[in-house]
């Protein structure tokens, strides 16, 4: 529960401290003087996105800071994982809002504004307003429905949601192997022409490095052919024996020093070296040959050569890869066939096993829905709504033909909320057909029952009685007087029946000072609180019949 709040610089706050104590605490005052701050205030400890706008007019920043008590495992847990301690219980949540940068602590440690948010569903819920336009809205239903069971819903969504991630990317897996099969049936002409062409060139990987060297070989015949006639030359004239005689004569100079048998052995090794090259040397010499007629053929065959690699836009060893591919393709037929036929057959399983996930959380919704049903309508009608009411949860229907678009990340459901607030008028869709009255008390009673069902500690609500009066705001006032046995509730309230059963009447006033708006906070005796209450039912003016019916409902008859 929340146990105490301080604002400081917040808007026309300059600087209040509330101490919030168990059961009902109301908040009156008149428009404007701050009520819905503080409830905003509170907004912002439980993760509300901070505004500089919201600064005191002069200051360069705003502090609000707020203790609560709690005793759920669950929150203690999620404190240790996030290393923040928490003796006895308490944590304090401050955030610091300025034009520079905002600052959210709990328990003197900085976190960021999404772990404050996982803390705070632990702490408390507030009831706005705009929860009532969320109402009117059949897209919020399934999240409706869903926070009533969440940890039982959540387990059951994440096994859909992760049978539904297998089946998208099996889908995505089928239709790329079936677009490929598409493309080789419609290129199939074309694949075999292409093979066709490859194999005839019979290309090999140092083809066509090999053509160069020949035909440069070739152009240049009278100058290879000089120059390796005078090598050969040379080498007849003995040049070689000579360098035996070296060799030779140091081995003999060996025997008689160590110094020379380095020197023998390095000849020795460039000797027979040599030898080889010279071997080597006269062999092309002897094989060189100028066939014009070849060296046009290997001009052709290179110039084609290019023209196949400008065709194809890919080098030697991309055309032998190409060729191999296509042999693969055309010759794996039956085989890419037997492919798609067996992805099918799974993508058809996952489909099934996921559209099943998918009426499994159905199920768990269709009876968290019968259940919300029957408490709603005892909620209703302790409200003065003597109403039907119905949530229809609709899966969308299976088919056999794969149809991914029936599946969201939240399942395969539609929600819709149906009512009947007049006897005999039939159910229809709750957003076509209640008041303004009416809606506030359906959205206190589907409240009442979320706060039952999440055992949530403390829950404020903004002006949930607005538009109510007469023996309706009766009803309410005891519905909210109802919840607060059980949970600590904080309440903005304008009709004096429910501020008549306050635990605890706190009055928020305004006030000019030194050309400045001030906030000022008042806990108020059951003597002021029972003249606030006349000053509700009054027109402005209390007079004692007034004030002698205030203190009736005060203290009853």
């Amino acid at each position: 529960m929340l146990t105490n709040l301080k604002v400081q610089d917040f808007a026309i706050i300059e600087d209040v401290d509330i101490s919030f104590k168990n059961g009902l605490t109301v908040l009156t005052g008149e428009t404007g003087a701050g009520k819905s701050l503080i409830i905003d205030s509170i907004d912002l400890l439980l993760g509300e996105r901070a505004s500089s706008e919201k600064i005191r007019n002069g200051k360069d920043k705003a502090i609000v800071t707020g203790t609560f008590t709690f005793k759920n495992p669950r929150l203690s847990s999620l404190l240790d994982d996030l290393d923040i301690p928490h003796l006895k219980n308490t944590i304090v949540i401050s955030r610091t809002i300025s034009n520079k940068n905002n600052v959210i602590k709990v328990n003197d440690k900085v976190i960021s504004l999404n772990d404050l948010k996982k803390i705070s569903k632990y702490l408390a819920d507030i009831h706005q307003q705009f929860d009532m336009v969320k109402l009117l809205n059949k897209e919020n239903y399934l999240e409706i429905v869903d926070g009533f069971n969440y940890e039982l819903i959540n387990e059951y969504k994440n096994k859909y949601v992760s049978s539904l991630e297998v089946l998208k990317e099996q889908y995505i897996h089928y239709l790329e192997l079936e677009k490929k099969i598409n493309e080789i049936k419609e290129k199939r002409d074309i694949y075999e022409y292409e093979l066709q062409e490859l194999e005839a060139f019979n290309l090999s990987l140092n083809e066509e490095e090999e053509l160069n060297n020949h035909i440069e070989v070739l152009k240049n015949y009278d100058k290879v052919y000089a120059l390796l006639e005078e090598i050969r030359n040379i080498i007849d004239k003995d040049s070689l024996s000579d360098l035996y005689v070296v060799k030779d004569n140091l081995e003999r100079l060996s025997g008689y020093s160590n110094e020379y048998s380095e020197l023998h052995n390095k000849v020795e090794d460039h000797y027979y070296e040599l030898e080889s090259i010279y071997e080597e040397l006269k062999k092309k010499f002897n094989r060189l040959d100028y066939d014009p007629n070849e060296l046009d053929e290997l001009i052709t065959r290179s110039s084609e050569i290019n023209i196949l690699k400008k065709k194809y836009k890919k080098d030697i060893p991309e055309l032998i890869r190409y060729k191999d591919e296509l042999k693969s393709i055309l010759g794996n037929k039956e085989d890419l066939d037997i492919s798609l036929k067996e992805e099918k057959a799974q993508l058809d399983n996952l489909y099934l096993e996921t559209y099943n996930k998918a009426l499994e959380l159905s199920k768990i919704r269709k009876e968290t829905s019968l259940s919300i049903e029957e408490e709603l309508m005892n909620n209703l009608k302790d409200l003065d709504l003597s109403s039907k009411f119905s949530i229809e949860v609709t899966p969308s229907i299976f088919n056999k033909d794969i149809d991914m678009s029936i599946f969201h990340l939240d399942g395969i459901d539609e929600v819709e909320f149906y009512i009947e607030t007049n006897i005999g008028e039939g159910l229809k869709p709750l957003s076509k057909v209640v008041s303004g009255g009416e809606m506030s008390r359906i959205m206190l009673a589907i409240k009442a029952l979320f706060i039952k069902s999440q055992k949530i500690s403390t829950v404020i609500f903004d002006e949930v009685d607005t538009g109510i009066s007469g023996i309706a705001a009766s009803k309410v006032a005891n519905k909210i007087k109802e919840i607060s046995l059980s949970t600590q509730v904080i309440t903005i309230t304008h009709i004096p029946q429910v501020a008549s059963l306050s635990n605890n009447h706190i009055k928020i006033s305004k006030s000019v000072s030194n050309g400045r708006t001030h906030t000022t906070i008042k806990e108020l005796s059951l003597e002021e609180k029972i003249y606030e209450i006349a000053m509700l039912i009054s027109d402005g003016k209390v007079t004692d019949s007034q004030l002698k019916y205030a203190k009736e409902m005060v203290l009853g008859k």
